[in-house]
């Protein structure tokens, strides 16, 4: 490798930690990164080995063809939607990182990308705190669900991966100076997941030490209690200190009793009624990319006029339905067939191992709930971590050979 690509690669690697400590904190920030990540990133050149590793990576494969499929649905969209179909693919650039990641994120900074991302989340969580307490103020962001910077739903998110990685930290370190930070950062990351109104990543939460301490301690007496008796400590503390959590734990309550369309829960009922109808009407290819909203509000107008609130939601607060709808059962799969690549990814290094289960569960689940796989924040959240991922994979095949 010569001088000037080598300075490149190295810019790229400064941008790629720049990257990840951007992610949590600013959209405009990080969308000049990523512009400089790819000047960069095309100025290293290597492209027949950069191309030859992407083409061969299966995860690309299925990511392109979902992006693909979704294309291909213009062409049963409905000419006055065709601008809106074109924007909703567009927003995949946000993809683009992971290319970038993959390729030439050196082995070293793997580590440090995480730590930058920690970085990130920890500024966030100040803010998070200094609006809880009263000491700033953010138009928009109430005392009683200080979310700083993003939806209280994906800043849940990205709270219990943080979790994730600091409990799995935790186990794995022997230093005590490192375990009483990362414990003394455990502890606030999951004291903010629950004054905040994400009930997401509250559910996650359950979810996320489970796999932590199984993938540490494998499945025995001893993971089963200590999962157990930190889920049921959290909980208390939480449904006993955190009005905000122990007002939605009521209000979800309230709502498995009586559906009311017009609430948080109730309307992701409906949107999930709603993408039932119009899939069973259009099984095969969907309605196409851009037509998605329109046909929602043309069904809730015929048959469900008690939705009326859920008419006026832009998404469908469930990826995979809102797949289904576009593109059918080829954009459910398209869609499954990326998560399951990811998840089949072989990793022997036991952090990154557990990062990647992490990583897939938290947004295997939460698609269930939110456009994971469309708004412009987890998207970028996506690149990141699936970068960091197949690097960390790659590595590992170099070193076999």
């Amino acid at each position: 490798m010569n001088v000037v690509a080598n300075n490149n690669t190295r810019i790229i690697n400064y941008l790629i930690l720049l990257y990840a400590l951007t992610i949590p904190l600013s959209l405009d920030i990080l969308r000049a990164v990523v512009i400089l990540m790819m000047v960069f990133w095309i100025r290293e050149g290597g492209w027949k080995g950069k191309f030859a590793r992407i083409r061969h990576e299966r995860l690309f494969q299925a990511l392109f063809a979902l992006i693909a499929i979704l294309i291909l649905s213009l062409l049963w969209t409905e000419p006055d939607n065709l601008k809106i179909g074109v924007s909703y693919i567009g927003r995949y650039w946000y993809l683009l990182p992971a290319v970038v990641i993959y390729t030439s994120l050196e082995q070293n900074n793997i580590d440090r990308a995480l730590s930058a991302f920690l970085l990130g989340m920890f500024i966030s969580e100040v803010v998070s705190y200094g609006i809880f307490f009263g000491i700033f103020h953010i138009k928009g962001v109430s005392v009683t669900d200080p979310s700083p910077f993003m939806h209280h739903t994906l800043y849940s998110v990205f709270l219990v991966l943080t979790a994730g990685i600091l409990l799995n930290r935790l186990l794995s370190h022997d230093t005590l100076g490192h375990k009483i930070i990362y414990a003394l950062f455990f502890v606030t990351v999951t004291a903010n997941l629950f004054i905040n109104s994400g009930r997401t990543g509250q559910f996650l939460f359950v979810l996320m030490l489970f796999a932590v301490i199984i993938n540490r301690y494998r499945v025995n007496p001893a993971s089963i209690a200590i999962t157990a008796f930190v889920l049921a400590a959290v909980s208390y503390l939480a449904f006993t200190f955190s009005p905000n959590f122990h007002r939605r734990m009521i209000e979800t309550y309230n709502t498995t009793k009586t559906i009311n369309y017009n609430t948080s829960i109730g309307a992701r009922v409906g949107l999930n009624i709603v993408a039932k109808d119009i899939f069973l009407e259009h099984p095969l290819l969907g309605v196409g990319a851009g037509d998605h909203l329109t046909e929602k509000s043309k069904v809730i107008q015929t048959d469900h006029p008690e939705m009326a609130y859920v008419g006026k939601i832009v998404h469908y607060h469930n990826q995979y339905a809102e797949f289904l709808v576009i593109a059918g059962i080829f954009g459910f799969l398209g869609y499954l067939a990326i998560l399951v690549m990811l998840a089949r990814t072989q990793i022997t290094d036991q952090d990154i191992k557990v990062i990647k289960i992490v990583f897939v569960l938290a947004f295997a689940v939460a698609s269930l709930s939110d456009a994971m796989f469309h708004l412009n924040r987890p998207l970028s959240l996506f690149a990141l971590f699936v970068g960091l991922i197949l690097a960390q994979a790659r590595y590992e095949r170099i070193s076999t050979v």
